[in-house]
């Protein structure tokens, strides 16, 4: 009797799971931290004191400015490996029904097949939407709720937090505002800004946009029809949650969650922002935040660099005696923010 012979190659599974677009997440949207693909998993990031200077002006032909030695240092951090299998087995296709236009027939490979795909494609995308709301954190870890990185440790660095006392009338929130952003335009150096933006829990946004000292500029903005945050959420492609200018600031408001597990193994929903809570950062940098992926971990794709449109790659095993096929899929990227003294995380202590 002839093998049983899975008419896909991982070749082709791979291409297809990365057609299937990643719709997931608000930071996924913003495109805040592209992908650089790695030949290799583990990537070197380097941090200097150097700082631009404004340059004096000479008679032409005259000896230029020298710059001052910099003090080089550097880490080096493992991009971490993300494995996931979905095994189609005989029993289910076996019976089954499924409706294709309107119509019952029974379940096949091919459509059985590309609803796997689909959630490969699924649990990668929420996967990289996790570890970068991570980024933002500074707190990076896996979906069983372990550190693989704390970027302020590993920089050597004290979080900067901004307490916004919400619960007290006479807070003055403009005040508090410009304490971010201060904080922020000191410490990006070489770096270039467009705005500063901050990530709110809808806790956090409703108190802010209720403060005695805000409420009339919320309103101001809904009587004017609300432009910026219709503008955003059709550029965005998804109501994620609304948007805000004040104090100089972009606050937006982040409703999404997390399928995570919990200590005892359980699934929970984890808020993508943390209850009453923010995370401040510079939008419109040129290199402060990336997405690092590495290789494939399979013996054809060693130091081989993903593309930059595949970042899942699906292999296949044929079980034993016709009982189906297992297809293992695999992403391997880290989010990073390359200078962490630059986040803020904002919350209200009343």
């Amino acid at each position: 009797m002839p093998d049983i012979l899975f008419p896909y190659t991982d070749v082709d599974l791979t291409e297809e799971v990365n057609r299937i677009p990643n719709r997931f997440g608000l930071v996924n949207a913003l495109n805040l931290a592209p992908v650089d693909p790695l030949s290799s998993r583990y990537v070197r990031l380097d941090f200097r004191d150097g700082e631009l200077v404004v340059l004096a002006a000479n008679e032409p032909g005259s000896p230029g400015q020298t710059s001052e030695p910099e003090q080089e240092q550097g880490t080096i951090l493992m991009i971490p490996h993300f494995p996931h299998v979905e095994t189609i087995r005989t029993g289910d296709l076996a019976n089954g029904i499924q409706v294709v236009g309107g119509q019952m027939r029974a379940r096949d490979l091919e459509t059985e097949t590309a609803r796997r795909l689909n959630t490969i494609r699924g649990h990668h995308s929420v996967t990289l939407e996790y570890i970068r709301m991570g980024m933002l954190r500074g707190l990076i870890k896996d979906g069983r709720g372990r550190t693989l990185y704390d970027l302020f440790n590993v920089f050597g660095i004290t979080k900067k937090q901004v307490d916004f006392k919400l619960g007290t009338p006479g807070t003055n929130i403009r005040e508090k505002c410009e304490e971010m952003v201060d904080h922020v335009m000191q410490n990006v150096k070489g770096e270039t800004v467009s705005q500063v933006e901050v990530i709110v829990s809808s806790g956090f946004f409703e108190r802010l946009i209720s403060h005695a000292n805000v409420e009339k500029f919320w309103q101001m903005e809904q009587h004017g029809g609300g432009s910026l945050m219709k503008l955003e959420r059709e550029r965005l492609g998804g109501n994620w949650g609304r948007v805000f200018d004040f104090g100089d600031i972009l606050w937006r408001e982040y409703k999404g969650s997390f399928p995570v597990r919990d200590a005892s193994g359980n699934k929970v929903q984890e808020p993508a922002v943390a209850a009453g809570k923010g995370h401040a950062y510079p939008a419109g940098t040129m290199n402060m935040f990336k997405t690092f992926a590495g290789p494939a971990h399979h013996i054809n794709l060693v130091n081989q660099a993903p593309g930059v449109d595949d970042p899942v790659f699906i292999s296949t095993k044929v079980l034993d005696h016709g009982e189906g096929v297992e297809m293992k899929s695999q992403s391997n990227r880290l989010a990073v923010c390359k200078q962490p003294e630059c986040l803020v995380e904002v919350l209200s202590s009343d």
